[in-house]
């Protein structure tokens, strides 16, 4: 792609609907390359109306695949989890889109009345059907968020809850009662640092781009003013052999954006970004303050 198309492109994928119909069509790709892999070389050139015939039945194939698993998803299952490394992206029943992160638990109850999702662990971003006479409610850590039709993200992590609107308005409030509902519009994030307390005097209002709402499932961790060992935390979520760091440089606030892609170019990316040695400690990596 020339440069101004790469930007389209990324810009046309940072909608959340865009980007679960890219991810469907990366699982179609790759049951293809499985199937090619299973047909032997032909000797000669087939004709192109057979060429064409053979191309044509293999998408079907494949669509069809991807089309049954959806649906089979969407009648007999009513909760999904990911695992270390894993995003995942579906579609509930109602026509909603959620996209689960990595190391993710959500459940869901979707009735005449209502639509719930309950994230037990995790982060998701939901891209919600408007039907006004079922809102589509999240709960998570103690609270609940509120949408009737928009996109939005939450966070519920080590006993901290984070929500920001991408598009539309939803409503926050506290399952426990006291405080009144939080209205947040595009661009603004709600943050609770302890939701073990259950009220909002712990809580944090703050605007951000639209753009870096759901940043994650171009797997980029952004972060602003945090620790350390969130980052390290939240890295140990994308790859089977830990990371870890010396408490002095756990401690340390950092604003860093890193990409995550191959393990050890990321892990090598983030102690150039902290100042940090690496040392082999047998089952995990250790980040310590470079000397």
């Amino acid at each position: 792609m020339s440069l101004e198309e790469r930007q389209a492109f990324d810009v046309w994928r940072s909608h959340p609907l865009h980007q679960a119909a890219l991810n469907s069509m990366h699982e179609v790709w790759g049951e293809l390359s499985n199937v090619a892999e299973m047909v032997p070389a032909p000797r000669r050139r087939a004709p192109r109306q057979v060429r064409l015939a053979a191309i044509a039945a293999v998408l079907v194939l494949g669509l069809t695949a991807s089309v049954g698993l959806g649906a089979l998803w969407r009648l007999d299952r009513t909760s999904s989890e990911t695992g270390v490394g894993e995003q995942r992206s579906q579609e509930l029943p109602d026509g909603s889109i959620v996209a689960l992160n990595v190391v993710t638990r959500a459940q869901y109850d979707l009735n005449r009345r209502e639509r719930v999702v309950n994230l037990k662990e995790g982060e998701a971003t939901f891209v919600v059907r408007k039907d006004p006479d079922r809102p589509f409610l999240v709960r998570a850590s103690g609270y609940e968020v509120r949408a009737i039709g928009t996109a939005f993200n939450v966070r519920s992590r080590d006993h901290s809850l984070d929500v920001a609107v991408k598009e539309g308005v939803v409503e926050v409030r506290s399952l426990a009662g006291g405080g009144k509902p939080i209205l947040l519009r595009a661009g603004q994030r709600f943050q609770v640092k302890n939701t073990n307390q259950h009220t909002f005097k712990q809580t944090r209002i703050s605007t951000i781009p639209t753009t870096s709402v759901d940043e994650w499932r171009q797997r980029v961790l952004t972060y602003e003013d945090a620790p350390v060992d969130q980052v390290i935390r939240d890295l140990n979520r994308f790859y089977e052999r830990p990371v870890s760091a010396e408490p002095s440089l756990g401690r340390r606030h950092v604003t860093l954006r890193l990409v995550i892609d191959d393990r050890a170019d990321t892990v090598q990316r983030l102690a150039a970004l902290l100042d940090a040695d690496i040392r082999d400690a047998g089952r995990e990596d250790r980040l310590k303050p470079a000397s």
